[in-house]
């Protein structure tokens, strides 16, 4: 039997409740801020993104190898070693303010599952990882997530022409482009050289490091 296991650890917000956070902020109007959509100038002018491209790669964040030897299979517990780092980041900033949040909730929708919408960091994460073998072996015990990361669109609240100073649209804002980075749940697991992944993976990632024959 192949010694292998896979535990994914929820993220605090589920998906319909991000998709209600993207739906519902706006800036000072009764409206769902959208592009196109109506919003007061004398209220705020910027604050409105939208997402333009969106990249998910795995990251393997913390590793271990480990050694399994006769007669010692059944419950281990290990300290594995962060080897890189994954935070939330936008416009070259990791402070996340209410604006950002509501980006990201539009990422998780783009990208069909839930992501980071606040300051977070894989630098907080239990080191510890707690795994069953039935076999002796070589393993690689590893933690890791899905980066996100890419480009926004931005909108600024201009006033329509000929209109009352709090009559203004949400309009495209030419060149503006920031740039954003989020990642996915937690992952942990355990592989060996003889454990089945698919491409493209952190299981893949994790087993690559093996040194299989």
């Amino acid at each position: 039997m192949t010694n292998t296991f896979l535990r994914r650890l929820s993220l605090p917000a589920a998906l319909a409740v991000l998709t209600v956070a993207a739906s519902a902020f706006s800036t000072g109007t009764a409206h769902a801020a959208e592009p196109g959509g109506p919003c007061d100038p004398r209220v705020s002018r910027t604050g409105l993104y939208e997402v333009s491209t969106a990249v998910v790669e795995p990251v393997l964040t913390h590793r271990k190898g480990i050694t399994i030897a006769p007669g010692t299979t059944g419950s281990v517990e290990t300290t594995v070693t962060e080897v890189e780092n994954v935070s939330t980041t936008f416009n070259a900033s990791t402070e996340i303010n209410a604006e950002a949040g509501a980006f990201f909730a539009k990422v998780s929708i783009k990208v069909g599952f839930s992501v980071q919408t606040s300051k977070s960091t894989t630098s907080t994460w239990s080191q510890k990882v707690t795994y069953n073998v039935n076999r002796p072996g070589d393993y690689m015990v590893f933690k890791g997530t899905h980066r996100i990361q890419g480009k926004a669109d931005e909108y600024v609240c201009v006033n329509r022409p000929w209109s009352d100073p709090g009559d203004g649209y949400w309009a495209y804002a030419f060149g503006s482009h920031p740039t954003y980075s989020t990642f996915d749940a937690e992952m942990e697991g355990i592989v060996s050289c003889d454990t089945p992944v698919n491409p493209g993976t952190i299981q893949e990632l994790a087993r690559n490091l093996l040194v299989c024959h």
